[in-house]
């Protein structure tokens, strides 16, 4: 938590700037913005001057995802006082028995220097206490990193941030269209990482490119980058003036783990201890469409399974991952102001048998299906209702799934609220 005091502290200093007529932020005494919810979340910017030579901007930043469940499968029925009770690490994320927080950050954004650009997020610890029982919403470091920006064909960052193979991982939480991402794609995350990096865009007008390297452990605050590394790189294309699209970049991500499988010795309550995938290798080709009120996201990826032993929680175990290939195509489409249906089609595969299970989110709640095959097929229709953007609207959506190979065959409905500043 020191970095979250310091950073708040440090911002109680911009008080004492002097402000002018260009000036904005709560410091300053100046909301910005035409209607309530601009003057409200306005509020979020303490400080706001392009003529300070030091501090440009600094702002609080964080997010409430909030959402509850109920699903079928077979004659089982599930919801989310299952969820609640399927782990202790469940139940300090339900509030009652329903409404589950789905994501809870809390930290803050800053340009200083011009061309620099700080960031740094804490994921709350809901129930307001820590693993041994004292008052404290601490759960782990989110992010917290900074960036050197002084063109957009050149930024070059380090700390720790969130590994994003994918199109549909590299979209925000706030700005993610469905509940959950793809299956194919969870499988293949491998968290929030310590590193550095350097991308960019506009190369020639329509090339952008990313490098990096990171500690290839998931730690709750920074890697000692001693656990093996993993490496990932993006090269994309934007042909949104070629094709006369508001918006359309095709990309292809290659990442690679020189320690896949690992999984830390040390238990950190909130944090756990996650397990790095078990794939050397991962390719994803993505292409992304905006025209207008409608959109297309598809995902390509293909993950290589590793077969050896990994060390998990200090010991050497056995690992035999199957190499997994997924599709997913998300159309979306807004059939009214505030007003967007979404679907998703979502193709998983695995060369074993039993290389594929069922989403922990929910599916694996059912009782007495086998929950382990080879062929996941899933559907996805929503609607969902901006308020104020992706700052504040409600979600609905419902899921059928099924595995090939097993014996699930179920769908999930969702409904949720989810906010950010």
């Amino acid at each position: 938590m020191k970095f979250i005091h310091r950073a708040l502290l440090a911002s109680c200093g911009l008080a004492a700037l002097p402000a002018s007529a260009a000036d904005s932020g709560l410091f300053v005494n100046v909301l910005s913005g035409d209607t309530a919810f601009d003057k409200a979340w306005s509020a979020a910017t303490l400080y706001k001057s392009d003529e300070n030579q030091y501090i440009q901007e600094f702002s609080l930043q964080g997010r409430l995802q909030l959402q509850s469940i109920y699903g079928k499968a077979g004659a089982d029925s599930y919801n989310t006082s299952d969820y609640k009770d399927a782990s202790p690490a469940n139940d300090e994320r339900v509030w009652g028995n329903d409404i589950e927080v789905r994501r809870a950050y809390l930290g803050f954004k800053a340009k200083v220097f011009q061309n620099w650009k700080v960031e740094g997020q804490i994921d709350v610890d809901t129930d307001g206490h820590d693993e041994d029982g004292h008052s404290s919403i601490y759960g782990d470091i989110y992010d917290l990193y900074a960036i050197y920006a002084p063109s957009d064909a050149l930024n070059i960052g380090f700390g720790k941030q969130e590994i994003k193979l994918s199109r549909e991982q590299e979209i925000s939480s706030k700005e993610i269209v469905t509940f959950e991402r793809s299956l194919t794609t969870n499988l293949l995350h491998v968290g929030n990482l310590t590193g550095a990096w350097v991308n960019g865009k506009g190369i020639q007008e329509h090339w952008l490119y990313e490098a990096g390297i990171y500690g290839a452990d998931q730690v709750r605050e920074f890697s000692s980058l001693s656990h093996g590394a993993l490496f990932i790189g993006k090269i994309g294309y934007d042909y949104s003036s070629q094709a006369g699209l508001d918006s359309s970049i095709v990309s292809f991500r290659y990442e690679h783990n020189t320690n896949p499988g690992y999984q830390s010795s040390k238990v950190d309550g909130f944090f756990g201890n996650p397990t790095s995938p078990a794939f050397t290798d991962a390719v994803a080709l993505s292409n992304d469409i905006v025209q207008g009120r409608f959109g297309l996201t598809t995902d390509l990826l293909f993950g290589f399974g590793m077969s050896g032993t990994a060390d998990r929680n200090g010991n050497d175990v056995a690992v035999n991952q199957s190499d997994i290939f997924g599709l997913n195509i998300i159309p979306t489409y807004f059939i009214a102001d505030g007003l967007q249906l979404v679907t998703r089609l979502q193709i998983a595969t695995s060369v074993d048998p039993n290389g594929l299970r069922v989403p922990g989110r929910y599916e694996r709640l059912a009782a007495g299906d086998d929950e382990s095959g080879n062929t996941y097929l899933s559907g996805y229709l929503g609607l969902n209702y901006y308020i104020y953007g992706n700052k504040l609207k409600i979600m609905n959506g419902i899921e059928y799934s099924q595995m090939g190979g097993g014996n699930f065959d179920g769908y999930t409905a969702m409904t949720g609220l989810r906010m950010s500043f």
